[in-house]
């Protein structure tokens, strides 16, 4: 990975002319910090090839065949998810057996490799959670991440600051159900800290298996192009030392995993000159990450040679690719699959939002999870069968399954039996699939299922059913409240023909009929309600106003309605591209088709997130991998490109938000602003990473006044709480050797004071600036960098404040277009 993502760096900064400035730093960014690291490192930009054996290499790096032997029993490799934000977990399922050998991997971004930082890895098996240690771990378990000036004997740290760290676990390990964690923080301030795969090797001995020959090969291979004053690296190898007889084994693959390379490429994977794939990083695991098996050895070709079998990757299209550990596995038998149902999931109840329970002669659906475990392929479908109180009730064929993949299933049930139910799924339950391990094919769940009582239903309604959302239309302001009523159903019975009628007060706004609302379940409606600006305005939701339902039930006809208040709002809603760009896009992240950018006031409900109001204006597209999480991965078609790098990014107020996802915990005020602009990550001289601007310090006409000054912002989002804000005073400062600037400062302050109380805003000069406002208030720089102390103060940290301009040698700098 290069640059600030795992992906290609920016070019270095643009010569501007010099020119008079103002910078406007907020008081959110104060501290500094330098990691002063011993000289020897365990870092090389080139990373740690996978060749020798590890005991040889342990004085440096430990990289080389850290595993190799014979076992009755196999290797189970787990992988995944691609990169993504910590904390960042990834789940496992290691098979019965008792463990001779097991190493955690984790992948770490720093932005480049002069940033630092910490990872922490809690490892969870079936006993509990433990934090694992390594010999460079502080007392709480936190491994300092050195990039270039790295020290630990566990990581491997290659190009612009990929780290691969290694973990024994082999204590850990267990049979089953295990998962980790990954935490990550900052010591560098732009350190970036994403994870990009959590990956675990186990070897394992099962008496009731044939024998397997393996070799267990770590490192971290970094194949890149020429750049960064070091020469181009085309290939790389991994050696599998040593002697075997090809003919004592039936069947042999190769696993291999790589980061960071370009979907399309046609990089190649060789073993022993034989041609195994020319596409090798098409992202199967996840963003930036490919994990797979191959087959060197079956009934239709051998690969295998007797004496020092290798693996050579090739770089072509790709400007680097990070090649971490190959292995290399012989089985005396062909390997077999091993189904198991993971999981059966809780039953909803069909053609409704919402499932409350589950009651006799209604249609559910139940989801189950069926992953193939084992060392093969299913090569064909198979049954799997829903059984209730080993009663079968349905059975679907699935399609082929193959090795470490999983599929969901769905069954339809009707459930004839009331009280404790035991439902269990079959996974192969016509016994087609010749497997390694033929008793593990099935789980239960039980569930408790209501006897159906049609004299029994009950109409529920509370202030929880009831929600206030904007109103959608694109790119303008429709500024209806949408109402949106949970119609729950608790009763044992069914809840057919009545109405749903909505007020105001006494004045009804709406009302929709309902048709059938079955037992224990719950559908959701909505209406539209032009509220004008202000209130509150009492809402009132009444379930069956008119009588129909006869809930004769205690306390059933007492519960069906409620009221919440209503208060509408007006907040301000734009995007933009490259630093406040309000111009049409049209480039390679949106194909070269045009995406026009748009500025809204419309009104909402009160604490509606920034996330419903983007929503509400635009067509937004979630993050890939989490697609339930409120992350803004693209607007109206504009996506994110981790290669460029560009990035959306959220200002509240004016402010950076420092993870958009947490627009969804952002609860609007009145007369707020929230903005994302489509922004490429900066890189200074020494291509190091810049955060995005802690303030909006580019020119966007007046739709930044009067922010970031009046609103204030919730410094308490990372623990959920989006409503408080924090209103910090101003003080502009100019030069004490340019009394000139005095009027100029003047004149914003009477600017400001249209919207910002007088008592929020001082003036001061560079030399009578206290301590105390420099670390509190949120500072207006006035004056050339050589008049202005404070300007020249905080130049060296232009990357750490996230300035898009900065001096050196008497020239200004802009950042802005890289």
């Amino acid at each position: 990975m290069e640059g600030n993502t795992p992906f290609k760096k920016s070019a270095g900064g643009k010569m501007r002319r010099k020119r008079r400035i103002a910078i406007a730093i907020t008081a959110t960014v104060l501290a500094f910090t330098v990691l002063i690291m011993p000289a020897s490192a365990y870092y090389n930009w080139f990373g740690f090839p996978m060749q020798g054996e590890a005991s040889n290499n342990a004085a440096t790096a430990y990289n080389g065949t850290v595993a190799n032997g014979t076992v009755n029993g196999s290797v189970y490799i787990g992988c995944g998810h691609g990169i993504d934000y910590a904390p960042y977990t990834q789940e496992f399922n290691v098979p019965e057996g008792t463990v001779k050998f097991a190493h955690l991997y984790v992948h770490v971004w720093h932005g480049t490799e002069n940033y630092q930082g910490k990872l922490k890895v809690n490892y969870t098996n079936a006993s509990g959670t433990y934090t694992l240690f390594a010999n460079n771990t502080d007392a709480e378990g936190n491994l300092t991440l050195g990039g270039d000036q790295d020290t630990n004997d566990n990581v491997w740290t290659a190009t612009h600051g990929n780290a691969w760290v290694w973990f024994d676990v082999k204590d850990y390990v267990t049979s089953g159900a295990n998962s980790a964690t990954a935490y990550t923080y900052k010591v560098s301030p732009g350190f970036d800290g994403r994870v990009g795969a959590i990956k675990l090797v186990v070897v394992y001995e099962n008496t009731s298996m044939n024998e397997t020959r393996y070799w267990i090969v770590q490192g971290h291979d970094a194949v890149v192009y020429a750049t960064s004053g070091h020469s181009a690296k085309d290939y790389g190898y991994a050696y599998f030392n040593g002697t075997i007889n090809p003919d004592e084994w039936e069947y042999a693959m190769l696993y291999c995993t790589w980061l960071a390379g370009d979907v399309g490429d046609t990089d190649t994977l060789w073993f022993n000159g034989h041609l195994l794939d020319d596409s090798c990083t098409n992202y199967e695991q996840g963003a930036y990450l490919d994990s797979r098996w191959y087959v060197v050895k079956n009934d239709t070709i051998n690969y295998l040679v007797s004496n020092d079998n290798y693996a050579r990757y090739w770089r072509d299209g790709d400007a680097y690719v990070h090649w971490v550990d190959a292995d290399l596995v012989l089985f005396r038998e062909a390997p077999r699959p091993d189904l198991v149902v993971r999981e059966i999931a809780d039953p909803k109840l069909v053609d409704h939002d919402l499932t409350h329970g589950i009651v006799v002669g209604h249609n559910y659906v139940v989801n189950a999870t069926i992953v193939n475990q084992g060392t093969g392929d299913t090569k064909k479908s198979f049954n799997a069968t829903l059984y209730e109180n080993n009663v079968a009730k349905q059975t679907v064929n699935v399609a082929a399954l193959e090795k470490d993949n999983s599929t969901i299933v769905s069954f339809n049930w009707c459930p004839s039996s009331n009280g404790t139910v035991t439902l269990k799924v079959i996974a192969d339950s016509l016994g087609e699939i010749n497997e390694s391990e033929e008793t593990n094919n099935l789980t239960s769940k039980v569930v408790y299922v209501y006897p159906y009582n049609a004299s029994d239903p009950d109409l529920v309604m509370t202030a929880d059913d009831l929600v206030f959302l904007p109103a959608y239309a694109f790119h303008t302001a429709n500024n209806d409240t949408r109402i949106r009523i949970n119609v729950t159903n608790n009763g044992t019975g069914d809840a057919s023909n009545f109405w749903v009628r909505v007020y105001d007060d006494s004045t009804e706004i709406c009302n929709r009929s309902m048709g059938t609302v079955a037992a224990k379940g719950g559908k959701v409606i909505y209406c539209d309600y032009d509220a004008p600006y202000g209130g509150p305005y009492p809402i009132k939701v009444v379930l069956d106003a008119d009588g129909e339902v006869n809930e004769p039930g205690p306390g059933h006809e007492g519960n069906n309605e409620t009221t919440k208040d209503l208060s509408v709002i007006t907040v301000k809603i734009w995007d933009s591209h490259h630093y406040g760009n309000t111009s049409t896009y049209n480039g390679p992240e949106s194909n070269y088709q045009d995406v026009a950018m748009f500025s809204v006031v419309k009104l909402v409900p009160q604490n509606t997130t920034a996330w419903d109001a983007l929503n509400s204006v635009a067509n937004v597209t979630p993050h890939f991998g989490h697609p339930e999480e409120t992350y803004v991965f693209g607007i109206d078609g504009l996506l994110e490109d981790p290669k460029g790098p560009i990035y959306w990014y959220l200002y509240l107020n004016g402010r950076y938000v420092p993870n958009n996802k947490l627009c969804g915990v952002i609860k609007l005020q009145d007369g707020e602003t929230v903005h994302w602009d489509f922004q490429k990550h900066i890189y200074g001289e020494t291509e190091s990473y810049t955060p995005p601007c802690t303030v909006q310090s580019y020119v966007a006409g007046d739709d930044l006044y009067p922010e970031p000054f009046k609103h204030g912002f919730p410094m308490g989002l990372a623990s959920g709480d989006g409503y408080s804000r924090t209103i910090w005073n101003t003080t502009i400062v100019y030069p004490a050797e340019s009394p000139e600037y005095r009027s100029i400062a003047e004149e914003i302050k009477d600017y400001l004071n249209d919207s910002v109380p007088d008592e929020k805003i001082s003036i001061a000069d560079d030399t009578s600036v206290s301590a105390a406002q420099k670390e509190n208030n949120n500072l207006i720089l006035l004056g050339t960098y050589t008049a202005n102390d404070i300007i020249d103060e905080i130049n060296p940290y232009h990357e750490y404040f996230g300035m898009v301009i900065y001096n050196s040698s008497c020239k200004l700098f802009d950042d802005s277009a890289d």
